[in-house]
């Protein structure tokens, strides 16, 4: 009887599963894309856009030129022939030479030997577009300060990445807005800039250890969420939107492009303006990024960059 009675349990609990099985839902797809349940050690910032609202419609943007008066679209078509493997690790590569100089404590230990990306790293150090590779001693002098009256401005921090940035390695809280708007930094801009600080150390050692693991393997947790994010796109209407955005910045490059985008915002100074930074950011980061955004068809995703550019 008892034996029967174990079958009888056994055949109920393969039934109700069996009936919980079915096409995922749209939201069922989507938390695939959550970094604190699918990227493990490697967790991306949760960057959140609220506050901010598209005004495009349209997809596709037309090509602009750099500051040397290069087509934009001419040097992004030298990328169109790489795999979306050497894309995306070139992509996280370059994000990484240019965040480097940013680094507090952490060393920032240089990409030298890459077995899997070895001819992929030359070819990218041998551009040497400007301002991609300074020197590790010439660490970035920037202070960072805010507005403390404004944290709790939705769109004020959707502005400043950085601020959800985490503090651990291994989740994505607490984030550095968590700390300003905990503890009593309203007229300690010390305090401010050494969390920030600390938080972008975080950064780069989880970056530099993803880059690693690329370089050995040839993958990494991170990349099997891009390609997941290529394979949705495809398959669905993926309109500008704050919602279809935040789904960009659960991937590592996507995070990664906006950080960039608010640090070199940041470190203008009277000397050197925004708008020169912004042009050596775009000679530094445009033939990868670029080249992302319109092999997703995203190119809308600019709007929300040019957003963090032009921010108060």
């Amino acid at each position: 009887m008892k034996k029967n009675t174990c079958v009888l349990m056994t055949l109920t609990l393969t039934a109700a599963l069996s009936s919980c099985a079915g096409p995922e839902s749209y939201h069922e797809k989507m938390s695939r894309y959550s970094p604190k349940q699918s990227i493990g050690k490697y967790t991306v910032p949760q960057i959140d856009t609220q506050g901010f609202q598209f005004k495009t419609k349209s997809v596709r943007s037309p090509a602009s030129a750099d500051s040397t008066g290069t087509s934009v679209e001419k040097i992004s078509s030298e990328e169109t022939t790489l795999s979306n493997k050497k894309l995306y690790f070139l992509t996280l590569f370059g994000q990484y030479e240019s965040m480097k100089k940013y680094a507090q404590e952490f060393e920032v230990p240089s990409v030298n030997i890459c077995p899997h990306f070895h001819t992929g790293v030359l070819e990218h150090k041998s551009r040497k577009p400007a301002g991609a590779f300074s020197n590790v001693a010439q660490r970035d002098g920037k202070k960072f300060s805010y507005d403390t009256k404004r944290f709790n401005e939705p769109d004020y921090v959707a502005s400043r990445p950085e601020l959800s940035l985490p503090l651990s390695k291994d989740s994505i809280t607490p984030k550095v807005i968590d700390i300003f708007r905990s503890e009593k930094v309203a007229s300690n801009d010390a305090k401010m800039d050494e969390i920030v600080h600390k938080a972008l150390d975080i950064h780069l050692s989880k970056t530099y250890s993803e880059i690693r693991e690329l370089c050995e393997f040839g993958v990494s947790d991170n990349y099997y969420i891009y390609e997941n994010l290529i394979t949705h796109i495809k398959n669905s209407d993926f309109k500008p939107a704050t919602a279809n955005m935040n789904t960009l910045l659960k991937t590592t490059i996507f995070s990664n492009i906006a950080l960039v985008t608010s640090l070199d915002k940041i470190q203008a100074t009277p000397m050197r303006s925004i708008a020169s930074v912004g042009s050596k950011s775009k000679e530094a980061l445009a033939p990868y990024a670029n080249e992302v955004m319109s092999r997703l068809s995203v190119e809308w995703a600019k709007e929300y960059f040019d957003h963090i550019k032009t921010s108060k």
